[in-house]
């Protein structure tokens, strides 16, 4: 056999084989099942993007206030309501709550108009390392033509940060200031015993 013949003969051979080998590695893979690709982006493999349900807290609150008047005299309130709130993943509260009138009102000198009976409120803040931060924002008056001879709605919004102690907070706050015709003054001393809800 001629020389250029068996040099043509062996050439087919290899030209078949290589063709043979990138068909076989085109179409098989490398990494056997269960075994993730190098760079594989996160989108091959199922995860789970649910965030956590909120935390609900929930208690009571209790407050006494008053207005001390410049010409002489004095009107006291207390009360005593609820809140509710929640606490999603970011710490953040939001809620609603209520405080009614305790007793009646109580004034050094005679009233002839009506007394805010109960105040709706609005809860925001945050649930942060160092404690509760809690806003407490006027939402409602009843009856809606009724006056607050007791101060309490004179320090709405009213924040504060509240102690937490293993999910609970008991905690007082005091406030002062002076009225608006800057010669009263204003008091409120306010307790809150709230806790996070089972479950």
């Amino acid at each position: 056999m001629r020389r250029w013949v068996k040099v043509a003969a062996w050439a087919a051979v290899f030209l078949t084989c290589a063709g043979v080998g990138a068909y076989i590695a085109a179409h098989s893979n490398p990494f056997p099942p269960g075994v993730d690709r190098p760079g594989a982006s996160p989108t091959d493999s199922p995860t789970s993007s649910a965030s956590p349900a909120p935390v609900i807290w929930a208690g009571t609150i209790r407050s006494s206030t008053y207005h001390e008047l410049y010409v002489g005299g004095r009107c006291t309130t207390r009360w005593r309501g609820n809140l509710r709130f929640t606490v999603d993943a970011d710490g953040a509260v939001r809620g609603t709550g209520s405080a009614r009138l305790a007793g009646d009102l109580h004034c050094d000198f005679p009233i002839a108009q009506n007394q805010v009976q109960r105040f709706g409120l609005v809860v925001s803040g945050r649930f942060l390392a160092t404690g509760l931060a809690l806003r407490l924002e006027q939402a409602l008056i009843d009856p809606t033509n009724g006056h607050d001879f007791g101060a309490f709605g004179a320090f709405l919004p009213v924040q504060m940060l509240l102690a937490t102690h293993d999910d609970r907070v008991r905690d007082r706050i005091e406030r002062g200031r002076v009225d608006e015709q800057g010669r009263g003054t204003y008091r409120l001393t306010m307790t809150f015993d709230l806790s996070r809800s089972p479950g």
